[in-house]
């Protein structure tokens, strides 16, 4: 043997190395790679999970099976689901934001036509009342009470004879 020691030298490649990751701004705070938060983004825009995988990633050479499989196991990724989970979050609270900037418009409305001394008085009376049902202002409320004083024992006779009339 001989204490020669082979020559190495690092040869560069054109080949794209697919092992990287890189991060969109948004990817960086979620942890997602830009594959997966387009994924995450396409089933929260509607799509379903499949199509949703054929717009984020290139399934073009994969069956219906493979990326049905893929898509599933994207969507059971921590980090994807708690994005889905975020994205929804977002958007039930944006809905019930617009839910109350309408509510406060309608009030403020109503509000205004009933102060407007160029109404009519009926116009006037009727935005009161609206603005009154809006507080619950005007509900009725209707009080029963049993006043018939029956013990356990009359209460079960009238039951049992209720129903042997009903059984026949």
């Amino acid at each position: 043997m001989s204490n020669k020691k082979p020559k190495l030298r690092v040869v560069g490649s054109n080949k794209k190395h697919t092992g990287t990751r890189r991060k969109s701004a948004t990817s960086k705070n979620t942890g997602l790679t830009d594959k997966q938060e387009a994924f995450a983004l396409a089933v929260f825009e509607g799509n379903n999970f499949s199509d949703a995988y054929r717009l984020a990633y290139d399934a073009s050479n994969m069956s219906a099976a493979c990326i049905h499989t893929e898509a599933c196991l994207l969507v059971q990724n921590p980090k994807v689901s708690q994005r889905l989970e975020v994205l929804n979050a977002d958007r039930v609270k944006q809905q019930r934001m617009l839910a109350l900037s309408r509510s406060d418009f309608v009030l403020k409305q109503l509000t205004d036509e009933a102060t407007n001394q160029d109404n009519s008085d009926g116009a006037r009376v009727r935005a009161l009342e609206l603005l009154g049902k809006s507080v619950a202002l005007f509900t009725d409320k209707v009080e029963t009470e049993d006043k018939t004083e029956r013990d356990a024992e009359s209460i079960k006779a009238e039951l049992e004879a209720r129903l042997n009339r009903l059984l026949g």
